[in-house]
C-alpha cells in the first residue's frame, strides 16, 4: 500500500469515527439530521433552509427537514435538563475531533463574541429585544429589534489552516431579554470545559473584546486552573498596582491594604515602567513596513465587588502599539488584560497573537449567515432548539 493510500484509508477512519460519534449525540431523527448536514456541506445553490430539502443528500422531504430540526433538542424541563446536558457532551466530543492538533504553538485557543439576528417583522416572535444593528445611514442609531446569540469558536494553529480565517463553531446561545450575554458565555464555557472533551490538562486561551472585560465574566473564568482569558479593554479604565506591604515587626490593626498605586489608561503620569518590552516587524499586504511594541505590566488588580473578590487574581497589562518607518503611532494604542493562574506560561508575542486570531470568528459570522443559511430559518419554535444558534 502506497504511501497516499495509507493516508487516504487513515483519513477515511477518522470520517468515520467522526460521524459515529455525531450519530450517537443525536437523540431523535438521527439520519434526517445526518443527511440535513450532508446537504448544507454540500450547498451550492441553496438559498432557503426548504431548498436543502432538493439536495440529492437530502433524500427525505421538506417535512422531515423541519421535524428533525425542531426535535433536535428536549423539551426543556426540570425532568429533561440531565438528558439535555448528555447530549451537549456527546456532541462536543464529535466536533472536538474536527479541531486539529496545534503544531506551533502550546496551547488550544478559543474566542467568544455575541452576533446579532434583525426580526423587526415577526409580531409573534418571543423575547424580542432592542439589538445593536449598525446602518448606513448617517446620524441614526445603530439598533434593531430581534435576537442576540453568544457564540463560542475554538480557533485552529493558522499554520495548518494556511493562516486562512477558520473558526470551529462549538456552542451558540441565544441571549434572553432578562439576561445578559456575559452569562450565558460563563453558562457555554462552563458545559465546554467541564465536557470530557475539553477538561484535559492542557492549557487553554479565550479571547474576547472589551464587553467581556467586566467583571461578571472574567470573575467566573479565573475559576479554572488551565484557561487564561485574554480580553481588550476600553482606554479610559482605570486599574491599579499589587500593593506589597513592607516586612515589619510590628502587627497593624484594621483591614489589610490590597490596591497600591492608581494606573490610569488615560493619564500617562500614572503609568510606572513597564516590566516587560518586545517589539516585532511586519509587512502588510501593501508593502508597508510597521513595527509592533509590546509592553507589558505585570501584577495588576481591578477593583472587585462582593460577589467577586478581584484583588486575589492580579493580571498583566499590555499596551500594544503600531508604529510606521518613521515612528509615527499609526493607530491608538489597544490595550489587553492577561488574566489566569498559568498566564506566565504565554510570551507577549504570543498574547498579541492570540488576540488577532479572535477576528476569525467574525469571518464565521459572516459566512454561517450567508453560506450556511443561520439566518434564514424562520419558526418560532417552543423547545431548547430555539435557544441555539443553528436554529435561529
Amino acid at each position: 500500500m502506497t504511501m497516499k493510500n495509507q493516508e487516504t484509508e487513515k483519513a477515511i477512519k477518522e470520517f468515520r469515527r467522526w460521524r459515529e460519534n455525531l450519530f450517537n449525540g443525536l437523540k431523535a431523527r438521527k439520519e434526517s439530521l445526518i443527511e440535513l448536514i450532508d446537504a448544507l456541506s454540500s450547498n451550492q445553490q441553496a438559498t432557503s433552509v426548504v431548498e436543502l430539502s432538493l439536495n440529492p443528500l437530502f433524500r427525505r422531504n421538506y417535512n422531515s427537514l423541519y421535524k428533525g430540526i425542531q426535535e433536535f433538542f428536549p423539551y426543556q424541563t426540570e425532568d429533561t435538563e440531565d438528558e439535555y446536558l448528555k447530549q451537549i457532551k456527546d456532541l462536543l466530543k464529535a466536533v472536538s475531533l474536527t479541531i486539529p492538533l496545534s503544531q506551533s504553538r502550546h496551547f488550544n485557543l478559543f474566542a467568544i463574541d455575541t452576533t446579532p439576528y434583525q426580526r423587526p417583522y415577526s409580531p409573534v416572535l418571543a423575547d424580542k429585544k432592542f439589538i445593536h444593528y449598525p446602518n448606513p445611514i448617517k446620524g441614526n442609531k445603530p439598533i434593531n429589534i430581534g435576537h442576540t446569540y453568544s457564540v463560542i469558536c475554538a480557533l485552529p494553529d493558522p499554520t495548518i489552516t494556511g493562516n486562512k480565517p477558520w473558526a470551529v463553531p462549538l456552542s451558540g446561545e441565544r441571549v434572553p431579554s432578562n439576561d445578559k450575554a456575559a452569562n450565558v458565555g460563563n453558562k457555554q464555557l462552563k458545559e465546554i470545559f467541564e465536557s470530557s472533551s475539553f477538561s484535559r490538562q492542557e492549557l487553554s486561551v479565550l479571547v474576547a473584546d472589551n464587553f467581556y472585560s467586566q467583571r461578571d465574566f472574567i470573575g467566573e473564568q479565573v475559576n479554572y486552573k488551565n484557561l487564561v482569558t485574554i480580553t481588550r479593554v476600553r482606554s479610559n479604565r482605570v486599574f491599579y498596582r499589587q500593593f506589597i506591604e513592607k516586612i515589619t515587626t510590628q502587627k497593624k490593626s484594621g483591614h489589610p491594604r490590597w490596591y497600591g498605586d492608581k494606573f490610569d489608561l488615560k493619564d500617562e503620569n500614572t503609568w510606572t515602567q513597564p516590566n516587560e518590552v518586545t517589539q516585532c516587524v511586519f509587512t502588510t499586504k501593501t508593502g508597508r513596513q510597521l513595527t509592533t511594541t509590546i509592553s507589558a505590566w505585570k501584577q495588576m488588580l481591578m477593583r472587585g465587588n462582593k460577589n467577586y473578590k478581584m484583588n486575589s487574581y492580579p493580571f498583566t497589562l499590555l499596551q500594544i502599539l503600531i508604529t510606521d518607518e518613521v515612528n509615527n503611532a499609526v493607530w491608538q494604542p489597544m490595550w489587553l488584560i492577561v488574566i489566569g493562574s498559568r498566564r506566565e506560561e504565554l510570551s507577549l508575542i504570543d498574547c498579541y497573537q492570540s488576540y488577532r486570531q479572535r477576528y476569525d470568528i467574525e469571518h464565521f459570522f459572516r459566512f454561517s449567515k450567508q453560506k450556511l443559511l443561520e439566518a434564514i430559518y424562520k419558526v418560532n419554535l417552543k423547545k431548547r432548539g430555539d435557544a441555539t444558534l443553528s436554529l435561529s
